[in-house]
């Protein structure tokens, strides 16, 4: 008995060696914070943001649930920030007499577009594609600032072509209400050059 507790004596203090040496390594002297004796940081230790650098905050609900374009910062930075007031049904199906769409007034104002942008060109392919598609939003904007309904929606088709002395014939079918749907052309010819702009004008109920 006595021979076992003095063999047990230097096991003990062989361990407590090592336990020094184990912790020793997780503090070395030179300061290193890299190396095979150093351990890794535990799950319930504090770590740093990814998304905010050192700042160890975590991330608002409205940064992590928004559209990615609004942070919790600059939500809050907005201030003034308001919802869409959701007007009152009108319950109107058709325009005012006064915001109804003149089919006269339109041809006037698409002839003058024409002329004023055509005069003097000559016909080009090249030039024509990009052209037509020019005259077509210039036409629609123009419309839209005369005053009818703004439930109106347009539709601009703008044909350019070489004269050359040959037959030409443009023609469209609709389906639409007659009472509140209407449309508008207008021509355009000189040198080799002509042009047909139509104009479709649909009352969105």
């Amino acid at each position: 008995m006595a021979t076992e507790a003095q063999s047990s004596v230097p096991v003990q203090a062989d361990s407590n060696a090592q336990m020094k040496k184990r912790r020793q390594s997780q503090f070395p002297a030179d300061g290193a914070t890299t190396g095979p004796n150093i351990r890794r940081m535990s799950r319930l230790e504090p770590r740093g943001s990814i998304q905010y650098g050192g700042a160890n905050r975590r991330m608002s609900y409205a940064s992590r649930h928004s559209s990615g374009t609004i942070s919790g910062l600059s939500w809050g930075a907005l201030g003034g920030f308001k919802a869409q007031p959701k007007m009152a049904n009108t319950y109107r199906m058709a325009p005012e007499s006064s915001e109804r769409f003149k089919a006269g007034t339109a041809e006037r104002i698409m002839t003058g577009i024409l002329e004023s942008y055509l005069d003097g060109e000559k016909y080009d392919k090249t030039m024509c594609v990009s052209l037509s598609k020019s005259l077509s939003d210039v036409i629609k904007e123009r419309m839209k600032d005369q005053g009818w309904s703004p439930r109106y929606k347009f539709v601009c088709v703008v044909t350019l072509g070489e004269a050359r002395e040959q037959g030409l014939a443009v023609s469209s079918r609709c389906m639409w209400n007659t009472d509140t749907d209407s449309f508008a052309s207008a021509n355009y010819k000189k040198g080799n050059l002509f042009a047909v702009a139509t104009l479709y004008a649909l009352y969105f109920e």
